[in-house]
């Protein structure tokens, strides 16, 4: 509808299936600023630094991700997105990069067995990947036990740089709390009683939380709220106790493709009249709807997307593929590859302790800072988390949406420094 105000709720960290028992549980390197090319040495940050180049000629890197099943498109984008990512390091270095890669099946457990074997096994220098949360939780609670360099690519819980946060882990993309603070201030001014039903997991749940939070901050009422088991096949009862509460705008913080499920039910029940807001917006779950139903979105919150100003060159990357149109999760499997590597090789090491004191501080200036359109980005030491821009984005009308060269349905409204919408230190609960 008219009012759908919509904080585009897909996983962002999220996209799980069957971790219920665990789920409420371009380059511009020359300087040497961001990598190790025989600059200045300098960091741009506090970071480790090489005077004269890097004596690393290779690095080995271990993706657990989701590589089949019915999330594989998540996980799978990640894949590409890190393999571009390879091919520009290996050009611009002369770094020999090799990637082994590992299906997590969604399963926290699964997902450890099988990265502690890249670790132990086939000796990869450092880990990445995880569309889950959950997945994200064990796989960097382990490496940070065992000095075990990971980024946590796909993954939004706020837990994850929160109270959960590791010594070794890292997280590329924004976090939950990041992307309620950016949309946020839409949804107070769309309405003042809201109802929010939420995957009932880590991601969920600290998206309920973070949203509920900046609402009630603003004078806002959560009448309601519902966790919702996930994954579920049926969103029928859900949706309609959304609708008795009487609420005139409601939230679907819902993963993955569920949200495909649960947006299809609100339309069909008639109420998507009412103002809506879906947490994250990741493109490739709307363009699963036909063009007239991913209309219904008016504001979305979203940590990248073609509607971004920027990474022109990468996105025709992605679409000459031929697998899928670019979105947020090939960008972040570039984003991770791009910063683990650049990392080691500001360090000359692989070694944890040394890939840390090279990212904690560390002012980004590679390329993926034209990907993501511009704006600071850095590595903030206490709790490990990327900052870096925001977007909020709307739905286009149905007759300006592209297909050619590759799907743009939306367009960006505002952009927000990392800084504005990123928790204080304190807030976190992170101590490192």
């Amino acid at each position: 509808g008219a009012g759908a105000v919509g904080i585009a709720g897909l996983a962002g960290c999220s996209t799980e299936s069957g971790d219920g028992s665990d789920g409420s549980d371009g380059s511009d390197g020359g300087d040497g600023s961001d990598g190790s090319d025989g600059g200045d040495g300098s960091d741009g940050g506090d970071g480790g630094s090489t005077d004269g180049g890097s004596s690393l000629d290779s690095v080995s890197v271990g993706m657990v991700t989701s590589t089949s099943g019915p999330f594989a498109v998540f996980g799978n984008a990640a894949v590409t997105g890190a393999k571009l990512a390879i091919e520009d390091l290996e050009n611009e270095f002369g770094v020999s990069i090799d990637l082994s890669t590992d299906d997590s099946q969604l399963e926290p457990g699964t997902a450890l067995d099988r990265a502690r074997a890249m670790v132990t096994e086939d000796d990869v220098d450092f880990l990445m990947g995880g569309v889950s949360s959950s997945v994200a939780l064990r796989l960097g609670g382990w490496a940070s036990d065992n000095e075990v360099t990971y980024f946590a690519t796909g993954a939004h819980s706020s837990a994850l740089t929160g109270e959960s946060c590791g010594e070794y882990m890292f997280r590329p993309t924004a976090s939950n709390s990041m992307l309620a603070n950016s949309i946020g201030s839409d949804m107070a001014e769309a309405a003042d009683e809201w109802y929010l039903m939420y995957s009932d997991y880590t991601w969920g749940q600290t998206a309920a939380d973070a949203v509920q939070s900046i609402l009630e901050e603003q004078g806002k009422t959560v009448v309601d709220t519902e966790a919702v088991p996930f994954p579920s096949d049926d969103y029928a009862q859900y949706v309609n106790r959304a609708e008795a509460s009487g609420a005139p705008a409601i939230g679907v913080l819902i993963a993955g493709l569920d949200l495909r499920k649960a947006a299809n039910q609100i339309i069909a029940s008639g109420i998507e009249d009412r103002t809506l807001a879906m947490h994250q917006l990741e493109d490739f779950v709307f363009w699963g709807l036909d063009e007239a139903s991913a209309s219904i979105l008016d504001i979305a919150g979203q940590v990248w997307g073609p509607a971004v100003g920027g990474g022109d060159e990468f996105k025709q990357r992605v679409a000459d593929q031929g697998e899928m149109d670019p979105y947020v999760r090939h960008l972040l499997g570039y984003m991770s590859m791009d910063q683990g590597v650049r990392a080691a090789l500001r360090a000359g090491s692989t070694a944890a302790p040394d890939m840390r004191e090279a990212l904690e501080g560390h002012q980004v200036e590679s390329p993926i800072v034209e990907m993501k359109g511009g704006g600071d980005m850095y590595w903030r030491a206490e709790d490990h988390q990327l900052v870096q821009p925001t977007y909020t984005v709307t739905s286009r009308p149905t007759d300006e949406m592209s297909s050619d060269p590759y799907k743009e349905w939306f367009a960006v409204e505002n952009e927000f420094a990392g800084d504005d919408v990123a928790r204080s230190v304190d807030e976190t609960g992170c101590s490192l």
